[in-house]
């Protein structure tokens, strides 16, 4: 388990979404070349019968979902390959000087775009505008889609990031 029981509790609270689960596993990176099967069985596994919405990111190395009540975007990035002049491409000026960090502006805005694939999800990521960067503690930042309107989302939404050795996990979810 890549969060504790607690951690996960936090995430649920902040989020607003008490059904969150998180599943992580080095097998489905796609290092692995059986990575998509796998995690295409292992998510049909737990939301078989349900109308739990899901998510998937993965890199080299580790492959991740996560499963709750309300639309959800999951990222998962290795922090030092987000690069700054990538990010700048896809973020204004205000997003840039306000966000904690390139790669969770990254991760805040691939998690979002994941998210709005169930409301009218925008060609481009760069047309999603985060911000409302609160710090939770030393690996962890929350944050808001601040034109959710723009895409007829039900709610502005929230998301969480938190930075864990040398990865950046980040999940958005928008409560009806």
């Amino acid at each position: 388990m890549i969060f504790s029981e607690s951690t996960l509790e936090s995430f649920r609270n902040i989020l607003h979404c008490p059904s969150l689960q998180i599943f992580a596993h080095t097998d489905w990176g796609s290092n692995n070349p059986s990575h998509r099967e796998l995690l295409r069985a292992e998510i049909q596994k737990h939301t078989s019968g349900t109308t739990l919405y899901h998510s998937v990111s993965h890199t080299h190395d580790l492959g991740m979902f996560a499963l709750c009540e309300f639309p959800i975007g999951v990222d998962l990035e290795i922090t030092l390959r987000v690069q700054d002049k990538v990010v700048a491409r896809i973020s204004t000026d205000e997003e840039l000087r306000i966000a904690p960090n390139p790669s969770a502006l990254w991760c805040a805005k691939e998690a979002c775009f994941k998210a709005l694939k169930t409301f009218e999800q925008p060609s481009v990521v760069s047309r999603i505008s985060v911000g409302d960067w609160k710090k939770i503690d030393s690996q962890t930042e929350t944050f808001a889609l601040l034109n959710s309107t723009d895409f007829k989302s039900s709610s502005e939404g929230r998301g969480i990031v938190r930075q864990i050795s040398q990865w950046s996990f980040c999940f958005f979810v928008i409560p009806s």
